[in-house]
């Protein structure tokens, strides 16, 4: 009797779970043609753009990210024509990113910082629940309005578009997107300070042209408190801060000019001497140490010139870059310094609005 008793519950169970199951595959479906219909909306108005090598780079970064999201849902990434900076997703996981927002990130860990933002959007259905708190109705009523072509529908959609095109969203979904955002972007190997660098440029948008609103993370007046919290979360899980990388500043490369070795930050020379192969053994060794202590986080007098044991040399924060002697006709460690003190006053000016001090 117990035996069957068991067998019965087991069953119970079992249903019960395929029912949980069945409805959460349903819903699924009724959001991604929920999002069919305001995509159609959405192309009504911009132009789509067609280039299989962008799309497909996207779509690459897309496809990291994918594992960190709860759902299965299709995710597509789309391109529109528009030169305002913005992205914005659509229930059922199409993401719509303008030409302007492209053209103005730095690297595929700044356009990993957007599409993760906006999948968790999509992945949490953020769209659907914000049109429902707006028009007072359950989830579920606003799908079968939608789904049964009711009088309310042509409405009810537009006005998913408008939450969806100029981020609508209640401060709770926002920092949900921003959160887990964040820990989707770290998990799939992207430097997580690329949403704070993300943010921080689209304030620094914002500030330079104050009448046209940028859209994405911009269409709330509480961006300090969001980089505020990101910051606190990238500190408290002991995640590297460092924004060169999202920015792709303080690019160190060697190469050979004429006679010479020549070490470059970005664009301007930094450290000179003879091309030979002491020089270059040299200047590897700097370029892996400058690589990994040389952050657009470190403040400028932490790049000095110390005597260590009646020997001359260079440190960057913490890090002993290198010490005297240096081989013959090799720019000294002043001049090193100063010029490595010079670039970094140059890359933090290319990206003013980060407080590197926090």
């Amino acid at each position: 009797m117990k035996k069957k008793c068991n067998i019965g519950i087991l069953i119970s169970l079992f249903f019960f779970c395929f029912c949980l199951v069945a409805q959460a595959e349903d819903t699924m479906q009724r959001e991604i043609r929920i999002g069919k219909k305001v995509s159609e909306e959405v192309e009504q108005h911009w132009e789509r753009i067609s280039d299989p090598v962008q799309i497909a780079h996207l779509s690459m970064i897309c496809e990291k990210l994918k594992p960190q999201m709860t759902r299965s849902l299709p995710f597509e990434i789309r391109i529109i024509r528009e030169e305002a900076v913005n992205a914005f997703s659509l229930p059922g996981g199409v993401i719509y990113m303008t030409t302007g927002i492209l053209n103005f990130l730095h690297s595929d860990a700044e356009l990993a910082a957007i599409i993760s933002h906006e999948m968790i959007h999509a992945d949490r259905g953020h769209v659907v629940k914000q049109i429902a708190r707006s028009q007072r109705i359950s989830v579920i009523s606003l799908a079968l309005i939608i789904a049964s072509g009711g009088q309310a529908a042509p409405m009810i959609l537009t006005n998913m578009a408008q939450i969806a095109i100029t981020n609508s969203y209640s401060k709770d979904l926002e920092r949900e997107a921003d959160v887990e955002g964040l820990f989707a972007l770290e998990e799939a190997g992207y430097p997580p300070a690329a949403m704070l660098t993300v943010m921080e440029g689209l304030a620094a948008e914002q500030l330079r042209h104050p009448y046209v609103d940028p859209g994405i993370f911009m269409d709330h007046p509480y961006v300090e408190e969001r980089v505020d919290y990101l910051t606190r979360i990238i500190k408290e899980k002991g995640w590297p801060l460092e924004r060169k990388k999202a920015l792709r500043l303080l690019v160190i490369r060697i190469e050979p000019k004429d006679a010479s070795l020549v070490m470059y930050v970005d664009d301007a020379p930094v450290w000179e001497g003879p091309n030979s192969s002491d020089v270059a053994a040299l200047f590897s060794s700097v370029k892996d140490k400058l690589d990994r202590a040389y952050q657009m986080e470190l403040p400028p007098y932490e790049i000095e010139v110390v005597e260590i044991d009646q020997v001359r040399a260079l440190r960057v924060g913490s890090t002993l870059i290198v010490k005297e002697p240096l081989p013959a006709a090799v720019d000294s460690l002043a001049s090193l310094r100063q010029t490595l003190v010079d670039s970094l006053l140059q890359a933090k000016t290319t990206h003013p609005i980060a407080d590197y001090l926090n």
